[in-house]
């Protein structure tokens, strides 16, 4: 029978397993006589193992599974060892591995398949002479800088000897070299973001620095730093708050902003202005002076502290009570008890306006005037005299009575327990800097790149 018609033949009976009952031992069975019948040995013993595979206790698959298994792997092992003595490597690996991986699969079912120990050693000796093979000849490419080739043939020898004599050192070259060369010629041609890329894939598949690609890429970061020159603007009627900002600004950029730099301002106190804004002639000129790329310029204005006193309103409670009437019936009642309902406020504010201005192109990055505003609400409940009873016994209102005017009566009592004391001035001063910090860190962020 020719191959075409027994690859057919095979075919035809996957289909009818895969369009049956897939979990049916018995077709599996039947599909292997078929096959075996046609005199395709190794088609048949995979299906007898299936049918073993799903059902354990099919015997008369597992005897046709010893039959027809062992001498498939008879058929393997000739061709195994017939393809060694013609010096056809590859191909006695590959007859080999399919051999041992068919004893594997149907020793986990109970069924024992044999071959020649002799073959452990063979296939042991061209293991070595398949690695030899493959390493000298990725050595070679590697030599001749074809390194995707010769990472190819590294591969082969990984998959049998990873520790092969000095594998591991020369896949790194082969991974890491043309990757270090597009990075120096990416430097060479001031294209710092793609030599960065590069400098990082050899970090990602090499845990050591490979040759100086550290120093490398400390001077790409270094390059697509962007200098920045911060002023305070003379403007500032705020000379405590903007200094403390600036200080605040400039340690940001240090220590946090890894693609800034911060440039001392030197002479330059405030950003030059001209009749009709921004003196640009003097921009360039500062910024050619400096090696600045931006300007940041802000100013403090219109600091203000509004405090209210807390004032006690006077207002009435229900206390709930309990007694016996003369009869001996337990009665209820809500009594009317004074409280107060103390409120106040404090709010700290200033005008905080900034602007980013690109120094290369004059232009205006952005700009913004924001109301720095910091408040504190104060307010808490507390009786007139001292609580009779437990909190679980004041209502609001009357419960008998006022049943429209109920609301949440755990909001009002907890107003008991609230906080008394409000926030001094230099809290919500530090709060409103601290809001002008994250606005001066956001916008450096977002906008310099």
């Amino acid at each position: 029978m020719n191959k075409t018609i027994s690859i057919n033949t095979v075919l035809f009976f996957l289909s009818i397993v895969f369009f049956s009952a897939c979990s049916g031992t018995r077709k599996y069975y039947k599909a292997g006589e078929k096959l075996e019948t046609e005199g395709l040995t190794d088609e048949a013993a995979e299906f007898y193992l299936e049918a073993v595979q799903r059902k354990t206790t099919n015997v008369g698959a597992r005897i046709k599974l010893k039959q027809v298994g062992q001498k498939y792997v008879s058929e393997l092992g000739s061709d195994f060892y017939r393809n060694y003595n013609l010096d056809q490597t590859e191909a006695s690996l590959q007859s080999f591995e399919k051999l041992k991986s068919f004893i594997s699969r149907s020793g986990e079912q109970g069924v024992n398949l044999i071959y020649p120990s002799e073959y452990e050693d063979n296939y042991k000796a061209i293991i070595e002479k398949y690695c030899f093979k493959n390493y000298t000849l990725g050595t070679d490419l590697l030599k001749s800088k074809n390194y995707s080739d010769a990472l190819k043939y590294f591969a082969n020898v990984v998959k049998y000897k990873p520790d092969y004599k000095k594998l591991a050192q020369l896949k790194i070259i082969a991974i890491c070299e043309p990757l270090y060369q597009n990075a120096i010629a990416a430097i060479e041609n001031k294209n710092y973001i793609q030599a960065t890329r590069f400098l990082s894939a050899i970090q990602q598949n090499n845990p050591n620095p490979y040759k100086d690609s550290k120093d490398l890429w400390g001077l790409c970061v270094i390059q697509q730093k962007k200098g920045i020159l911060l002023f305070k603007s003379g403007s500032s009627t705020e000379k405590k708050i903007a200094d403390y900002l600036f200080d605040n600004f400039s340690s940001i950029v240090v220590k946090d902003l890894a693609t800034v730099s911060l440039i001392s301002n030197g002479p330059f106190v405030s950003l030059p202005q001209g009749n009709s804004g921004i003196n640009t002639d003097l921009i360039q000129s500062i910024r050619k002076a400096t090696g600045a790329d931006y300007f940041y310029t802000f100013d403090i204005t219109d600091k203000q502290l509004q405090y209210t006193e807390p004032t006690k309103n006077i207002a009435k409670c229900y206390r709930r009570v309990t007694y016996r009437t003369n009869d001996g019936r337990l009665m209820m009642d809500y009594k009317p008890t004074d409280y107060y309902h103390v409120t106040g406020k404090k709010r700290f504010a200033y005008q905080f306006k900034y602007s980013l201005i690109n120094a290369v192109s004059n232009q205006m990055v952005c700009s913004e005037n924001i109301t720095m505003n910091m408040q504190d609400n104060l307010e808490y409940n507390e009786f007139v005299f001292a609580p009779q009873l437990s909190m679980d016994n004041y209502f609001p209102y009357n419960p008998l009575s006022s049943f429209g005017a109920q609301y949440n009566i755990h909001s009002w009592r907890n107003l008991f327990y609230a906080n008394r004391t409000i926030m001094s001035e230099q809290q919500l001063a530090e709060m409103a800097n601290q809001a002008a910090i994250k606005k001066f860190k956001g916008t450096i962020v977002n906008y310099i790149k």
